[in-house]
């Protein structure tokens, strides 16, 4: 029977190509993954919204999974899949999938909240049962996965309030237009900082791996030097983000320093929203300095991971000639020719897992 819907396949029919893969299963000794999709039916939608997110599961599913896996709709908000020739681990990356793209997908189209859970069940063909039993088992595991989903909600719900990691400090008069930015980054997840004293400032500063200071235009220039200079020969504070605001748009004698010394020199009226871009691009440059130090560690990472794969492999491929050396000795009706072909095919996945590893490390980067 066919779902008028969806136009999936029922229960009945998924009921009866279970029987058949289970058979082939067993036959071919390959192992074979079920997936249980149930949708949360209890958004706040009308009927018809209903209605049509269930139909885009079922399209998106179609998408999502591959051309040999087929889908079924087996109840209201159930869907069901058989993943033949698959491993646990792929079913379980299958179901990631979904949870975390069919949901995005209904959002965008229907504008309306959506979330799956889905339970999944890897048969192994030597221990088949009864499919009532899977059935059963992949019942359990769905219930499984909306606990982890509970439990992930409650962890996330207890989490302390993380502090802010990101310091602004304004070395100068406290006026009315930065006391506005002051507001402003306040409500992006910055802590600001107002002090008179160059000492308490740069304390708040020390310490901090996202900072950035603030120079007051009514701080004389030797003042800002002096501050810029001590800075930047300080180890906890070198990487600092300095802004100086200065007052007259026209050069004067000294301020060239104070540009090679400062990360930017803007003009006082330049306008609160710009001072603030400016604050905010300093952190990302802070972030892209962080993220640049870790390069060099990646890549000695790689290269170790490069040279184990490569050592790797010698071992694997002796393993595998002698495996097929003792198969053409054993007889091919006793137990030890059974358990040296699983072997082998292990060692072969084994090999296969290696290689791509080794293609991944060789990636050019």
């Amino acid at each position: 029977m066919i779902d008028t819907k969806t136009g999936l396949r029922n229960m009945e029919c998924f009921i009866e190509d279970l029987k058949r893969e289970l058979v082939r299963a067993r036959e071919r000794k390959n192992r074979t993954t079920l997936l249980l999709v149930e949708v949360d039916d209890r958004i706040n939608a009308d009927e018809s919204s209903k209605g049509s997110s269930f139909e885009e599961v079922s399209i998106h599913l179609s998408e999502i999974l591959r051309n040999n896996d087929s889908i079924y709709r087996i109840a209201k908000n159930r869907f069901a899949a058989i993943l033949p020739t698959t491993y646990e681990a792929g079913g379980e990356a299958a179901a990631l999938r979904l949870k975390r793209l069919i949901p995005k997908k209904i959002a965008e189209r229907l504008h309306i909240p959506c979330s799956l859970l889905v339970g999944v069940l890897s048969i192994d063909p030597q221990e088949i049962m009864d499919h009532t039993k899977l059935l059963d088992a992949l019942e359990k595991d769905l219930f499984r996965d909306q606990d982890s989903q509970k439990l992930d909600f409650d962890l996330i719900k207890r989490e302390p309030k993380k502090e802010k990691t990101r310091h602004v400090v304004i070395l100068g008069i406290k006026s009315q237009e930065l006391d506005v930015v002051a507001s402003i980054l306040s409500l992006k997840d910055c802590e600001v900082h107002f002090t008179g004293s160059r000492e308490k400032g740069l304390n708040a500063l020390r310490g901090q791996r996202k900072g950035v200071l603030i120079v007051d235009p009514d701080i004389s220039l030797e003042s800002r030097l002096e501050t810029c200079k001590k800075i930047r020969s300080n180890r906890e504070l070198h990487d600092t983000y300095i802004i100086c605001l200065h007052k007259n748009s026209n050069l004067v004698s000294g301020i060239a320093n104070l540009f090679e010394l400062a990360d930017e020199v803007l003009p006082v009226d330049i306008g609160i929203d710009q001072i603030v871009r400016s604050i905010l691009a300093g952190f990302r440059v802070m972030d892209l300095k962080k993220e640049i130090s870790k390069i060099p560690m990646l890549l000695d990472i790689l290269d170790f991971i490069g040279r184990a794969s490569h050592q790797l492999n010698q071992p694997l491929q002796i393993i595998i000639g002698k495996i097929e050396i003792l198969l053409l000795n054993a007889k091919e009706d006793g137990n030890t020719y059974s358990t040296l072909k699983e072997i082998r095919k292990q060692a072969l996945r084994t090999a296969d897992i290696n290689q791509k590893i080794s293609r991944l490390v060789k990636h050019d980067i």
